[in-house]
């Protein structure tokens, strides 16, 4: 299936992507990867702890005495991370087709990619914050209907536990759009100028076509992601652990001078800690690169006219993918086994009439004159006829592995 064949095609076009390490490139890649890393489009975790009906709960002591001022202060924090988040979400929209462009073109520009994806970046901002407050809505109403008892209705362990089932599937199914958003309806929407809704109706088409790959593509993601996710964590807390010894050193030894000293310190800490930020998005970037490569190799694979990586495909594979319009790589990272399978036209024989040694079939610039010489096999001293073995139909009746 292509889904699973993607999964090695799209390592090698991260490798080619990233690989010979550029400075530039990676400081780049790690500003993407702190909006496309998939901090903008999460959803609010759960609650956690002891959630019953409100009506058996009694009101803990000084509950009735908050004052006003301190629930003033709440609302404004809530508002202010409110906006924040919102701020942040819109840049991280605007950031997916910076990125999408960038492996399109193995070029990271974030200014002009940016600028030129101001429009686009609105609209995928807008349809995600109304399928997170769609979501929201249909699957937090019934939660919160049964703990506090809302509409008459039951708060028993029983009801609570269906409607939290209930949050959960849609959940799961807030997930899939999000990510058949970010990661396929995104590039069409740069591919072919559409807005979000648009890209949906285009991309519909080939999911129902496919709809088995992108099943297998859902279930590998999310298994890989999740043993990512471990193998990341452990390199980021060694990572973190690395970072933090010298300026942890050189933060004591400046904090026991005095009062500057304590300043320093704190500058030196917060220095670390912005250290440690960059190495941990350093270590995202060829993760975030891989998944994006991934869903556009099968976008591709599933619909030859939404592809967007052609040059890409066709450089990691010597048996498929359409012939880059730009420069490709060398001949010498192309599979021999598939070159000398191609059979070649009338235009690329030599003047005697033979295959030449431009598909390797000869690499001593000599003709092919008989099996010996092209090292298919040994000849014995008997003549190659009377080595044909007939049967009484007069077919040949031995196996020459062809």
């Amino acid at each position: 299936m292509d889904a699973v064949d993607d999964l090695g095609d799209a390592i090698d076009a991260t490798r080619n992507f990233l690989t010979p390490v550029r400075a530039g490139l990676w400081l780049r890649l790690a500003i993407l990867a702190l909006f496309v890393g998939g901090l903008g489009t999460g959803f609010p975790s759960a609650p956690t702890g002891d959630v019953g009906p409100a009506a058996e709960q009694a009101p803990g002591p000084g509950a009735e005495a908050v004052p006003d001022e301190a629930l003033l202060a709440a609302a404004l924090v809530v508002g202010f991370l409110a906006l924040l988040w919102l701020g942040y979400a819109f840049v991280a929209a605007i950031m997916e087709f910076v990125f999408i462009e960038s492996l399109r073109s193995e070029t990271v520009r974030v200014r002009r990619y940016s600028n030129a994806n101001v429009g686009r970046g609105i609209r995928l901002f807008g349809f995600r914050v109304a399928l997170l407050a769609i979501t929201l809505l249909v699957g937090a109403t019934p939660v919160v209907a049964t703990v506090f008892g809302l509409g008459g209705i039951d708060g028993g362990v029983g009801v609570v536990g269906f409607a939290g089932l209930f949050a959960v599937g849609v959940y799961l199914v807030y997930a899939v759009i999000n990510r058949f958003t970010s990661e396929f309806v995104a590039p069409v929407m740069l591919l072919e100028e559409r807005g979000v809704l648009s890209a949906w109706r285009r991309f519909w088409p080939t999911v129902r076509a496919n709809w088995l790959e992108y099943v297998v593509y859902l279930v590998l993601v999310w298994i890989i992601q999740a043993a990512v996710g471990i193998a990341v964590s452990i390199l980021m807390l060694v990572a973190g652990i690395v970072v933090a010894i010298p300026f942890v050193v050189v933060a004591v030894l400046l904090f026991a001078l005095g009062d500057v000293g304590a300043i320093l310190a704190a500058v030196v800490v917060l220095t670390g800690i912005l250290a440690f930020v960059l190495a941990a998005l350093l270590v995202q970037v060829p993760v975030v690169s891989y998944f994006k490569y991934y869903a556009l190799l099968l976008l591709g694979d599933t619909n030859a006219e939404l592809d967007l990586i052609p040059d890409q495909r066709a450089a990691i594979r010597a048996d498929g993918g359409e012939e880059p319009s730009g420069p490709v790589r060398d001949d010498s990272s192309r599979s021999v086994g598939t070159e000398r399978d191609r059979e070649p036209d009338e235009s690329e024989r030599d003047a005697d009439g033979d295959w030449t040694d431009d598909y390797g079939w000869n690499d001593d610039d000599e003709e092919i004159d008989d099996w010996d010489d092209a090292g298919w096999g040994e000849e014995d001293d008997r003549d190659r006829d009377d080595r044909r073995e007939r049967d009484d139909s007069g077919d040949d009746d031995r196996d020459r592995g062809w």
